[in-house]
């Protein structure tokens, strides 16, 4: 029993210390993200950090729009331009250059919804964002949160420790041979599982979670400046491009439509 006090003791206290971690490096990210506004940020990696790294494709297809390499038919799919097709120009940023290779290389109309389809272009686009993380060092590890996976495995090897200590308390299961050990090891990680589990569930149901401040500082960026410089009719291309689908596609989509009741 004293022991059983001892661990309960142990493990309650723990909770308080990491607690006050928590706070104490949630105050250092918010010092950080004060400073935010004297960081050059990439407008594609905002892009990716405020949205999703697919979103990408999108703002370097309205620059290739707006340089006049690609254009965008009336059907949603893009295609290179003559400019483009006759010369080896190329934009110097990495993402839209990795797009234009991309449209250059298939050698046909091509929409930016199956972009991601494309292993060449989305490894050049990974390995960009890669980069670009490295230079927020301490914001490329901001979803990560240490300090929760301490207290997981507090939990963890806590119950661990109980259910050892309830199984095998008496000394006889090491004196009445193999079998009962077993047996005992089995009803141990049975019991462990259950005291375990709905705990570390409700732990990372309740821990709070680390405030990304680096996503919510760029969600609070204008949006990408080759978006906001397109016109209505070459936005609409672009939605219409993004969002493009397949007969098949729209079938599936007519036919769940109907299926939950839009159409009688």
């Amino acid at each position: 029993m004293d022991m059983f006090l001892v661990a309960l003791a142990s493990a309650c206290a723990a909770f308080p210390v990491l607690g006050v971690l928590w706070w104490i490096r949630d105050r250092a990210d918010r010092a950080a993200a004060a400073g935010l506004d004297t960081v050059d940020i990439d407008p594609y990696h905002a892009v990716a950090t405020a949205r999703r790294p697919s979103r990408v494709g999108r703002a370097a297809a309205a620059e290739l729009l707006l340089a006049g390499l690609i254009r965008i038919r009336d059907d949603g799919m893009m295609e290179v331009t003559d400019r483009a097709q006759e010369s080896a120009t190329a934009p110097g940023h990495p993402v839209p250059a990795a797009l234009l290779a991309t449209l250059r290389r298939q050698g046909e109309p091509f929409p930016l919804s199956r972009l991601y389809w494309e292993s060449g272009y989305t490894r050049q686009r990974d390995a960009f964002l890669r980069a670009e993380d490295l230079k927020v060092p301490r914001w490329s590890l901001r979803t990560r949160d240490s300090i929760a996976g301490a207290a997981f495995a507090t939990l963890i090897l806590f119950t661990l420790w109980i259910s050892v200590q309830v199984v095998f308390l008496r000394q006889e299961y090491w004196t009445s041979g193999v079998g009962p050990i077993v047996v005992g090891a089995w009803c141990c990680l049975v019991l462990w599982a259950l005291m375990a589990v709905p705990l570390v569930w409700l732990a990372e149901r309740c821990w709070p979670k680390r405030r990304d401040r680096f996503a919510a500082y760029c969600r609070r960026l204008p949006a990408h400046p080759a978006e906001r410089a397109l016109s209505t009719e070459e936005r609409d291309l672009l939605d219409r491009s993004w969002t493009w689908r397949n007969a098949y596609e729209r079938a599936k989509d007519e036919e769940t439509w109907v299926d939950h009741g839009g159409g009688f």
